[in-house]
């Protein structure tokens, strides 16, 4: 029989009772044999399963509801999300945190305040367990529980943003473009895709372009930082660029408003301007007066963390020309060669892929002066890596993995091979290498995004300020 939960305190209250339990400790044994032999028969990684096992087990209510809430009376979306271990003492978010399904063709017709997210997910009952690899999820500890209500219990300057990653989502759909969705569109709320495997597409009411499936979610980002202040109380050490706004912004209205001022002075202008006595020969000379327009004193800056944004300052020659391509991490030879590109789960989605997918940029764009020391701030803007291009990036990729499976180091894809990506060492020196599959020895090496791939972004951004 279904019980029934009236407040929100009720099914606060039974969460509570597992805490430090694994849904092993709290269920019967008849429902342990039935829940075995479901594992046994599909494992444990269908995704979702641990929920439905908890609202079924647990709390004894039936899952699946698409529409209403997971609680329809007490009106609670019931999430259940892992942490892992970052370090020894350290947990932090193992993935970011699904919402609904985006319906394309509903969601054109929707605003933000009646909006089906916001109804079925405005309270969230969040309950968190410890992940740990190969252990069975009827073992997994639930460290903490926390009733959210999305539009009270974060800065009004979250939900803000919040809405506008919302909207801006939906715009996107309304412009027949839900196959161009990725989650570095937006800053805190993204569009994840959200399906079997790649070869899953779905049609879009403004366009014959087949779309992915794709559902609203968190990023992980800024689930470890809900994590970290809702959960462990603790203080983020890091600066904020909202500290004196006068209203309630965006987080591109807020660097826009920041660096308007400045766009198109050089670096003493601007430095007379903020009243600073800055010498052109300090450490990290550009990055230090970008910290002085946004008033900031260090390079964690709370808003670009949570929304996993990469601040890069970039300087074109006097001609307009960018020399230099812009770097991913090191890649491990063996690893690489194991991982799957259009695996649609984040946790098992190529390393690159996952980076194009999820990652934004803030590029500060700085231009040399001919017969000039001197350095003009040019622009800045936010960018991230069109889906557009997606499939160039991936053949790049598979040729990186055929060549390496062959060991022909020596043609791994170099700068002529593509308009967007190529490959090149990314280490100390040519004594930083690391093992091969061959059990040999090389260079490490990156992905690399082309600097012409780069410098054209840059020119077909419109200019901000």
């Amino acid at each position: 029989m279904t019980k029934i939960y009236q407040t929100k305190e009720q099914v606060f209250e039974k969460a509570e009772t597992i805490l430090h339990k694994s849904l092993r400790g709290v269920i019967s044994t008849e429902a342990l044999r039935i829940i075995e032999a479901q594992i046994g028969e599909y494992g444990m990684k269908r995704k979702g399963f641990l929920g439905d096992l908890i609202e079924k087990y647990f709390f004894d209510i039936n899952p699946g509801n698409i529409s209403e809430p997971d609680f329809k009376i007490a009106e609670v979306e019931l999430k259940t999300t892992p942490l892992k271990k970052h370090s020894n003492t350290k947990l932090v978010s193992k993935e970011r945190l699904v919402f609904s399904m985006i319906n394309y063709d509903t969601v054109v017709n929707e605003t933000w305040k009646m909006s089906s997210f916001l109804k079925k997910n405005k309270s969230l009952l969040l309950m968190f367990y410890l992940w740990i690899e190969n252990k069975s999820i009827l073992d997994y500890e639930f460290k903490f529980v926390h009733l959210l209500n999305l539009l009270e219990d974060i800065s009004s300057e979250d939900v803000f943003q919040i809405q506008k990653d919302w909207e801006y989502i939906v715009s996107k759909i309304k412009r027949g473009e839900a196959h161009l969705l990725s989650e570095g569109d937006t800053y805190y709320l993204g569009a994840c895709t959200k399906a079997a495997n790649s070869r899953v597409v779905r049609d879009q009411p403004m366009s014959r372009a087949p779309a992915k499936p794709r559902a609203f979610s968190f990023k992980q980002q800024y689930i470890n930082y809900l994590i970290q202040t809702k959960l462990l109380g603790e203080k983020i050490d890091t600066d904020s660029i909202f500290k004196k706004q006068r209203r309630i912004e965006t987080i591109e209205d807020v660097i826009k408003e920041k660096f308007s001022a400045f766009i198109g002075k050089t670096d003493k202008e601007i430095l007379n301007k903020l009243d600073s006595n800055l010498g052109t020969k300090a450490k990290s000379y550009k990055r230090l007066i970008v910290n002085r327009i946004l008033d900031v004193n260090s390079n964690n800056i709370e808003e670009l963390e949570k929304a996993n944004i990469t601040l890069k300052v970039i300087t074109l020659e006097h001609t307009g020309t960018l020399r230099e391509s812009m770097s991913f991490p090191a890649f491990d030879y063996k690893d690489l060669v194991t991982q799957i590109w259009n695996d649609d789960e984040e946790e098992s989605m190529a390393d690159f892929h996952l980076q194009l997918e999820t990652k934004k940029f803030l590029f500060v764009v700085f231009q040399k002066q001919k017969g000039s020391a001197h350095i003009i701030l040019k622009k800045t803007m936010f960018w991230n890596f069109p889906m557009k291009d997606i499939s160039e990036a991936e053949s790049v990729w598979q040729k990186t993995i055929d060549c390496i499976n062959e060991g022909r180091y020596d043609k791994l894809p170099k700068l002529k091979d593509s308009h967007v990506a190529h490959v090149r060492p990314h280490g100390k020196d040519s004594k930083d290498t690391i093992a091969t599959p061959q059990n040999t020895q090389e260079m490490k090496r990156c992905f690399w995004l082309n600097a012409k791939y780069i410098q054209q972004a840059i020119e077909n951004k419109k200019d901000q300020g």
